[in-house]
């Protein structure tokens, strides 16, 4: 199933990262490479209107850790969802999946992730188990639940937990993707909806995330600026063409 031509593009979106984050992002990558090594990995980090993190000698131990590596920066900062399309695009290899920074998800997540791509899948959406819904702060937990209630009633989602930070697609994937207009954090949503509406392979598999990692919780801001992301997706999207 795997062999010596498949390739794979990685992006990170990385806005503001804390110090020495390009350690962390080094040193996974790698084990990835070890993990997969008939597969060619190609990074892509996006910055995103960062105003820290990228000092030139971060760069430079990224670039000489990583032969190959691109960093995208632009500004001003624009959300995850714009950082993503910007990196997609840049993209050449037949398969792209992206992740957090901090590669969140267990090896076996990963390894489930490109499995389902390379056998067929257009679109790879790992969703969490229960045990993350129980690690999270009440309120983001709330959130959650709710997101996927309004996921199953309103989009009529067959994957309810599209906001998972691990995803793959393969070129129709990418032109599903590439169609997205949300620019922050409901840009996962856009993503499976138009593509399910499109009626393309989407495959979800169980993930888990590793253990020892924390998850933020999220202020009133951003929840009204998603809402109104939500009703755009549901009343403004065009379906009819790329």
């Amino acid at each position: 199933m795997m062999n010596d031509r498949t390739e794979i593009d990685i992006i990170l979106p990385c806005y503001n990262p804390p110090p020495r984050w390009e350690q962390k992002v080094i040193g996974k990558f790698k084990e990835i490479q070890s993990l997969f090594s008939p597969i060619d990995f190609h990074l892509f980090i996006v910055s995103d209107g960062s105003k820290r993190g990228y000092e030139p000698e971060t760069v430079a131990a990224l670039e000489q850790a990583i032969p190959g590596i691109q960093i995208i920066d632009y500004r001003p900062n624009r959300g995850k969802g714009y950082a993503l399309r910007k990196a997609v695009q840049q993209t050449l290899s037949e398969y792209i999946i992206y992740t957090d920074y901090d590669f969140p998800y267990t090896d076996d997540s990963f390894r489930e992730v490109i499995n389902s791509l390379l056998k067929g899948a257009d679109i790879v959406v790992a969703t969490r188990d229960r045990s993350y819904q129980k690690n999270l702060p009440p309120f983001r937990r709330f959130l959650s639940e709710s997101s996927h209630l309004c996921n199953a009633i309103f989009l009529r989602l067959k994957i309810r937990d599209t906001q998972g930070g691990l995803k793959g697609f393969n070129q129709t994937g990418k032109t599903v993707f590439l169609s997205t207009k949300v620019n922050s954090f409901l840009f996962d949503t856009e993503f499976i909806y138009k593509g399910q509406q499109k009626k393309i392979n989407i495959q979800a598999v169980q993930s888990r995330i590793r253990d020892g990692l924390t998850v933020s919780d999220m202020g009133f801001n951003v929840l009204k600026r998603e809402m109104a992301n939500f009703l755009s997706i549901l009343f403004t999207n065009d379906l009819t063409q790329f």
